[in-house]
């Protein structure tokens, strides 16, 4: 088969790892479920909600019928939750959408054609931001990510994770290639991810806003921005190493920028 030769309409997997997120969750699995001009299923993972997500997500399914997947099974955490969805899935495009985040409207129609590919391929667009009744919040930290993330190359994701991870999709080939994620971490799994995606090839980078991230005080980003920091650079440093004197330059920008992004987040980032 040709490489290049673009599927008709490929299916796209969203998994959905979510505990206890009931107040967010109707409207991440809609902006899911609603993308108009793609066939797309989400597996939604919940080990064990008691806040009525799964009588949310029952009743939803009654709605989407078998585009909508439940799995109600204890998991290890969010990153072997996502590894079970992806094993789950049918789909040839791929991708993780946390419960507290949502799509923007045509997002998956922008990315379906290119990542059609028998070729490993992956891309990442940009993000806003939202707070918790879902109003978007201007914020030089969005401005910022959007702004580092214009030019891709290794070594510059090596200095900080710039990538919005609900805005990266990828096919099934580099997932075989890549995959799955360490589930030992659990603060920086897509950082590591990205990293070993950009070992195989560099991804195609948009311009076009395909999701949002909410920030609310229950959030784990809000919650361990210091230990989300603190991981992100011993996974730099383990994947620079190979890369010898570039790598150990890099991995030395990365602790100055690490520092001032702690400072920044105080008065920046929304609580």
């Amino acid at each position: 088969m040709n490489p290049e030769k673009i599927l008709a309409k490929p299916l796209i997997s969203i998994t959905m790892p979510s505990y206890q997120q009931a107040t967010f969750l109707e409207e991440a699995v809609r902006s899911v479920l609603d993308q108009a001009g793609v066939e797309v299923e989400l597996l939604v993972m919940d080990p064990g909600s008691t806040d009525g997500s799964r009588e949310l997500l029952l009743k939803l399914r009654e709605e989407y019928g078998e585009k909508l997947r439940l799995y109600f099974e204890p998991d290890q955490g969010q990153s072997d939750a996502i590894n079970r969805g992806f094993d789950l899935a049918h789909g040839r495009i791929l991708a993780w959408l946390n419960s507290d985040d949502r799509l923007q409207p045509g997002a998956l129609a922008k990315i379906s054609g290119w990542l059609a590919s028998e070729e490993p391929r992956w891309l990442y667009g940009r993000a806003g931001m939202i707070d918790e009744l879902s109003r978007p919040h201007g914020s030089l930290i969005v401005w910022y990510k959007n702004w580092r993330g214009r030019r891709f190359s290794r070594l510059k994701l090596l200095t900080e994770d710039f990538i919005p991870q609900m805005a990266v999709f990828w096919n099934r080939p580099l997932w075989e290639l890549a995959g799955p994620l360490d589930i030992n971490r659990h603060l920086d799994m897509d950082y590591d991810l990205w990293l070993r995606f950009a070992r195989i090839t560099d991804p195609q980078v948009l311009t076009e806003y395909l999701a949002d991230f909410r920030v609310h005080g229950a959030a784990k980003g809000s919650r361990q921005t210091g230990a989300q920091l603190d991981a992100a650079l011993v996974t730099a440093r383990e994947h620079a190493a190979e890369l010898g004197l570039k790598g150990k330059l890099a991995v030395g920008l990365a602790h100055i920028l690490s520092w001032r992004t702690r400072l920044a987040y105080r008065w920046l980032k929304p609580s």
